[in-house]
């Protein structure tokens, strides 16, 4: 297993969608930091059947965590996220469920309490 590093997804001016590379199954973190990456602060961790397309989604419209996305940009962060490319959904989906298991994403636990779906679209 090996993540990418920490890549700029968003600041309070521009979503930057032009630097996913893997058009694949993948594990992801959503974080945020300061526009030079640094200590990043993860937040979210999901699963997807194709990471382009589902990191194209944040950056479109923030996808399910819009609110909470666009509520950490005002306040003058920037959005990062990282990925670990997978053999296949289930793969993805594993990963997924043990690092759950093992840290606590604020993010999934403000959607669970909210009663939305925490899984991948």
């Amino acid at each position: 297993m090996r993540w990418t590093s920490w890549r700029l997804l968003a600041n309070k001016r521009y979503w930057y969608d032009d630097q996913f590379d893997w058009d694949g199954p993948a594990c992801y973190e959503l974080g945020t930091g300061g526009p030079r990456g640094g200590r990043i602060q993860p937040h979210y961790v999901g699963e997807t059947t194709n990471e382009q397309r589902r990191i194209e989604a944040y950056a479109r419209h923030g996808s399910h965590l819009a609110d909470v996305i666009d509520d950490h940009l005002l306040r003058g962060w920037c959005l990062h996220y990282r990925a670990v490319s997978c053999d296949s959904k289930l793969r993805a989906k594993g990963l997924q469920d043990r690092l759950l298991s093992r840290y606590e994403y604020d993010w999934n636990i403000i959607l669970n309490q909210r009663g939305y779906s925490t899984r991948a679209f």
